[in-house]
């Protein structure tokens, strides 16, 4: 169970009804910005659930990336849906279908893509998530809901919405992984009153538009001293105070380990959260005696967040879903990644109003399989903030080789897209990246025991 049932998601939903101006409002009690942490959040939940469903306009059978009968078959694809108002989230439902040997399944965001409809407007707030998985044996069917949003100020603005998945379905009996997605059909965990399997937090007191978020959770039944992966479903970004424009928009899930520091305070939050302040609190690890604890089911991470126009800093609210993959048949390969505000300039392939697609190729990995999972991206525009008429950034589809053994590694390749832009063609953004490779069933000669 993952410890960690923070407001992160309820941003994505909260923020996304009418009741998020006076959210905003009541955030903040004086012209200097005081939180009020007696401010009771709204029923997110029951928000989320009353939703309807808008129709999917797109979603096509999703690709067959490799399968390896009686054991595991990948996937990858995407849906859209669109809404003539901002007033409201796109909540979509999706499933795929899935082997018959395949007892056990997981789904991830694997990339998002939103726009106005109209011309390019401020940015209030905008995210993407999946919940509510759920596997269903019998009829071969994994199942979940998306949610994303793309709001201004005044909420008038239709706007669109992609996002780009990957599933992964496996037979137990054949590998030995593990997956925790939290509640496959309530949206909220009931012991915390809070969207299951995810965090929320406020910048406030930082000193720059970068954030860092420090992050545990723990199942018991993955403790194995093996890596544990942790697998984004979804993010938002939220200013309070009113809409900008964007200069710079990042997010990097960091390097995770299966330890926690004793003394340590993390921005997981205690059970039932229902005011602001509950938010605010944070945790320290349950550890059984007052020393850092190694494995005993935990694993740690911290996340980075950048929400910046061309002001250094403004106040804003962050939040991430997540699932967590365990299990001794599971490798991780996580890339040095950073992200940090800029001022002046940026360094890296630039685009005028269009999308920047690059192909990547990772050779010599030392799994039979292997899976691109995008934990790290960072886009901006060049020079000086603007108006939002479209961001994103998505795994457009991707391929692996396998590897054999003997010094024969695999070879992963996919291509990444991306795209910032405002009405003015002329406007040029830059991207940044970072895929977490997730290995599975070891090729060494001498696998780890």
């Amino acid at each position: 169970m993952l410890l960690h049932r923070s407001h992160v998601a309820a941003v994505v939903v909260g923020s996304a009804f009418r009741c998020l101006p006076y959210l905003l409002s009541f955030l903040l009690t004086s012209c200097s910005g005081t939180i009020n942490p007696t401010y009771v959040l709204p029923d997110i939940c029951k928000a989320y659930d009353d939703t309807q469903f808008t129709p999917l306009a797109t979603a096509p059978p999703p690709t067959d990336v490799f399968e390896d009968p009686g054991q595991i078959k990948v996937m990858h694809g995407f849906g859209s849906a669109q809404l003539s108002s901002g007033k409201k989230i796109i909540k979509v439902e999706q499933s795929v279908t899935i082997p018959s040997y395949a007892d056990q399944a997981a789904v991830f965001l694997n990339g998002w893509r939103l726009n106005y409809q109209g011309g390019d407007q401020n940015v209030l707030g905008l995210g993407a998530l999946i919940t509510k998985i759920k596997l269903d044996q019998r009829n071969q069917k994994l199942s979940w809901n998306a949610a994303g949003m793309l709001r201004d100020d005044d909420f008038k603005e239709g706007y669109n919405f992609t996002y780009h998945y990957t599933v992964v379905a496996w037979a137990s009996s054949a590998l030995n992984l593990r997956v925790d997605q939290g509640n496959p059909d309530h949206f909220c965990n009931p012991d915390t009153d809070l969207p299951d399997k995810s965090f929320l937090a406020f910048n406030k007191g930082t000193t720059t538009a970068l954030s860092v978020f420090s992050v545990f959770s723990q199942d018991p039944a993955s403790s194995s001293y093996r890596p544990v992966a942790i697998l984004p479903r979804g993010f938002a970004f939220v200013w309070y105070g009113g809409d900008h424009n964007l200069l710079q928009l990042g997010y990097n899930l960091d390097y995770s380990e299966i330890s926690v520091v004793q003394g340590k305070i993390y921005n997981n939050n205690k059970n039932h959260v229902h005011t602001v302040g509950d938010v605010l609190t944070g945790i320290p690890a349950p550890l059984p005696n007052p020393a850092s604890r190694v494995d005993s089911g935990f694993v740690s991470w911290n996340t980075h967040a950048i929400f910046k126009d061309n002001r250094y800093r403004r106040d804003h609210i962050f939040s991430e879903i997540v699932s967590t993959l365990s299990g001794a048949d599971l490798g991780l390969i996580q890339p040095p990644f950073s992200i940090l505000p800029w001022e002046e300039s940026a360094i890296g392939p630039v685009a005028p109003a269009g999308v920047i697609t690059k192909d990547v190729v990772i050779e010599n990995l030392p799994y039979k399989y292997a899976i691109p999972v995008l934990t790290g991206w960072e886009l901006g525009y060049i020079d000086d903030d603007q108006n939002l008429k479209e961001g994103g950034i998505w795994i457009d589809e991707w391929s692996y080789t396998p590897g054999y053994g003997s010094g024969v590694g695999g070879t992963l390749r996919y291509k990444i897209s991306s795209i910032l832009r405002d009405d003015d063609t002329t406007t040029y953004h830059y991207s940044r990246h970072r895929v977490t490779v997730v290995g599975i069933k070891s090729i060494l000669a001498q696998p780890i025991p």
